[in-house]
């Protein structure tokens, strides 16, 4: 009888399955998705992933308005989240509970002014 090793996967890139090599863009922690999924069953929200990678990268940021202090993810001018509810950090990345959706996003997350009446504005 032959004993079959379990394949292990590094939690920190996702495998790329046409090359079957890591890629650069990391992976939220697994107590992280946990604790989202728990959020997503008590909130009856869907869990988003797409801020996760690019604010990793530092191409989404979190928008807080200078004047009313109200924040909100930002990928660009014509894409961001509804307002922020709750913000928690789990692990090293970050679950973040808007009033649509529940996202997880990198622990690398930035903070930066925005003006959200000028966001709103051009929607």
């Amino acid at each position: 009888m032959s004993s079959s090793t379990p394949a292990t996967t590094t939690p920190a890139t996702a495998t790329t399955p046409a090359t079957g090599g890591a890629s650069q863009d990391p992976l939220p922690n697994a107590s992280c998705l946990l604790q989202a999924a728990k959020f997503a069953i008590q909130y009856d929200k869907p869990i988003q992933l797409d801020y996760h990678v690019p604010a990793h990268h530092g191409t989404a940021f979190l928008g807080e308005d200078a004047k009313t202090k109200e924040k909100v993810l930002v990928k660009s001018k014509e894409e961001f989240t509804s307002l922020i509810q709750k913000f928690y950090k789990v692990g090293e990345d970050y679950i973040i509970i808007t009033e649509n959706s529940i996202y997880v996003a990198s622990g690398k997350l930035q903070k930066r002014k925005v003006d959200l009446a000028a966001l709103q504005a051009d929607e």
